[in-house]
């Protein structure tokens, strides 16, 4: 099957909508993988910095990580959220990723925000991902 970003499927555990925060970095998750540069420019400060710990990379600056986000190729079946994780300034959420029936990246982006506050922007993503194939 062939699906496009926007058709990916989303899959999230219960309760993911109590609190703001939770649904806040659901979105943006969701808004990296299907390329949704309005929404995260929308989340993220101009100084995000985001480390992808697999590939040793650090993307510095709201510029180069929408241009990172446009070079991603990979087309996503489906998004599996595990659990989502929010503590003041501090959020994490992890899951799965799948690419197509044999292939999977589990992952996990701890995020860190500007402030406490709702109207807190995204500041720092550590990102860790394992890709497998079944």
């Amino acid at each position: 099957m062939n699906r496009s970003k926007n058709e990916m499927k989303l899959i999230v555990p219960k309760g993911s909508d109590n609190a703001p925060r939770k649904q806040l970095v659901i979105d943006f998750t969701v808004a990296i993988l299907k390329q949704q540069l309005e929404i995260i420019t929308d989340y993220a400060a101009e100084s995000i910095i985001w480390y992808q710990l697999q590939e040793n990379k650090k993307v510095e600056g709201l510029c180069s990580v929408l241009a990172s986000v446009q070079d991603e190729t990979n087309t996503i079946e489906c998004l599996e959220i595990y659990q989502v994780l929010t503590h003041g300034k501090f959020a994490s959420i992890n899951g799965v990723i799948s690419l197509g029936p044999n292939t999977i990246i589990d992952f996990c982006d701890v995020y860190t925000f500007s402030n406490a506050a709702r109207s807190g922007k995204v500041k720092e993503i550590k990102s860790y991902r394992q890709q497998s194939v079944k």
